[in-house]
């Protein structure tokens, strides 16, 4: 009886865990950042970067634990602008001369 419970305790840790692949690109393309770049990112687990909405002047933070933005931070300078838009899935980096935009792959175990 506590072998069974303790098989379907771990089965259950182990499916919540888990998140497919649709799910995730649901959650990614929710996700929303349009900021000037006054503090860019490091090299984290957790995304942050400091500045400004360039709407509003207003100084303003993105932050994420999504591992996709985090690919990207060692490309991202002060003075870049990040555009990511709600129901888009791109993540964008507009520099002074081009744009970098990164399309989101959605890769199955």
């Amino acid at each position: 009886m506590k072998s069974l419970v303790l098989l379907i305790l771990l089965l259950f840790i182990l499916s919540c865990g888990k998140v497919n692949c649709v799910e995730y690109t649901k959650m990614l393309s929710k996700e929303e950042c349009i900021i000037v770049v006054e503090i860019p990112p490091t090299s984290s687990v957790w995304f942050e970067v400091k500045g400004y909405d360039p709407a509003t002047q207003k100084p303003k933070i993105c932050k994420t634990n999504n591992r996709w933005w985090n690919l990207y931070w060692n490309e991202i300078e002060t003075g870049d602008t990040i555009v990511k838009k709600k129901g888009e899935l791109t993540f964008n980096i507009h520099k002074k001369d081009s744009i970098i935009t990164h399309f989101w792959k959605c890769y199955e175990d």
